[in-house]
């Protein structure tokens, strides 16, 4: 089945494309990405939401911490950090030992989310 698949992602992409792994790899990343966010798209979740839901899972962080995990900017993790707080996931509130930091933490219904699209990553193909 994999097989197939790959054999398809070559297939889509330009002959001299073909064989470049780097090129054949973010084809695959982006399959995967898509699977991933058609299982969970009833929890209006994206790929990039879970990755920071899974780093809150083991308690709270600042979000400079969540930013080198989810490996996003500074500005780019204060979207995510609102976005996630717009849909009730994620509260943020001024760090207790660095007041020039946000420390974000799970609500509980982020801690349910993270949960039904972590049993959605797990179901379904590889790719």
């Amino acid at each position: 089945m994999v097989k197939d698949e790959m054999q398809q992602v070559r297939e889509e992409v330009p002959d001299p494309l073909s064989q470049w792994t780097v090129v054949l790899l973010s084809r695959v990343v982006e399959r995967m990405r898509e699977s991933f966010e058609s299982r969970v798209a009833h929890l209006e979740l994206r790929s990039k939401h879970y990755g920071v839901l899974l780093l809150l899972r083991e308690g709270p962080l600042t979000q400079a911490e969540i930013g080198r995990g989810v490996r996003v900017d500074r500005t780019t993790m204060v979207s995510l950090v609102d976005e996630l707080e717009r849909l009730g996931l994620v509260e943020r509130a001024r760090h207790a030992e660095d007041r020039r930091a946000h420390a974000v933490t799970l609500t509980s219904k982020g801690r349910e989310v993270e949960r039904e699209a972590s049993r959605g990553r797990n179901r379904g193909r590889v790719l």
